[in-house]
């Protein structure tokens, strides 16, 4: 009898153990359209007023795929939308940075144009945007050519919204990266900050959203 048990326990034990865990993950086209006030507000997917909105850039874009970075207004009077921390729009979800929702190690960072809001890139596990922050190592000449050689090190952050901690991460470089794929149970990667790019990052997050998609 007591082996049987013992057998029991074991077998129960090793589904346990061979259980992938379960991660909390978002689609492209899961928030509804409106404008989002709080951290909040954005986790459950409930906008904080369905407001008419337009947006104003110096990108190139068209009705299928809209410029990544803008300045959002109120279409009622107008006045550029400045406070909330996103916009769902056509599909479409932007963020702005704000330190209140960031990583504590990311706080002194500041966007080189406030209320300017960033389009979503890569959406999964991580919810993935990109922002120009100040007070970093100017563009390095590798960007010179192409936007997308980029240094991770450089102005452009690639930046994460962690669903679990309830937070924005910077990826700020390779160790900052690293240490955020340590914490989440994925493989560390072999990198040096100067020459990993925003281009290879995304192909990393692509890769680890792609399964949630």
């Amino acid at each position: 009898m007591k082996i049987k048990i013992l057998f029991y326990f074991l077998l129960i034990s090793n589904i346990i153990i061979g259980q992938k865990p379960e991660y909390q993950f978002i689609k492209k086209g899961d928030f509804p359209e409106g404008i989002y006030m709080t951290l909040e507000d954005v986790l459950n997917k409930n906008p904080s007023s369905k407001d008419e909105v337009y947006f104003k850039t110096n990108e190139e874009y068209n009705d299928i795929v809209l410029p990544e970075k803008a300045f959002f207004y109120f279409k009622e009077n107008n006045k550029k939308i400045k406070f909330p921390l996103a916009v769902s729009y056509k599909g479409d979800m932007y963020f702005q940075t704000y330190r209140k929702y960031t990583n504590k190690k990311d706080k002194g960072y500041d966007p080189d144009a406030y209320s300017r809001f960033c389009k979503v890139t890569n959406y999964g596990r991580f919810i993935y945007f990109e922002e120009s922050m100040r007070g970093q190592f100017s563009k390095s000449a590798l960007g010179a050519i192409n936007p997308l050689t980029y240094s991770i090190n450089g102005n452009i952050k690639g930046i994460v919204l962690d669903l679990e901690n309830k937070e924005f991460n910077m990826l700020r470089d390779c160790e900052d990266l690293n240490n955020f794929l340590k914490e989440k149970n994925i493989p560390e990667i072999q990198c040096k900050s100067d020459k990993y790019t925003i281009a290879e990052l995304r192909t990393k997050i692509d890769e680890i959203n792609k399964p949630y998609r």
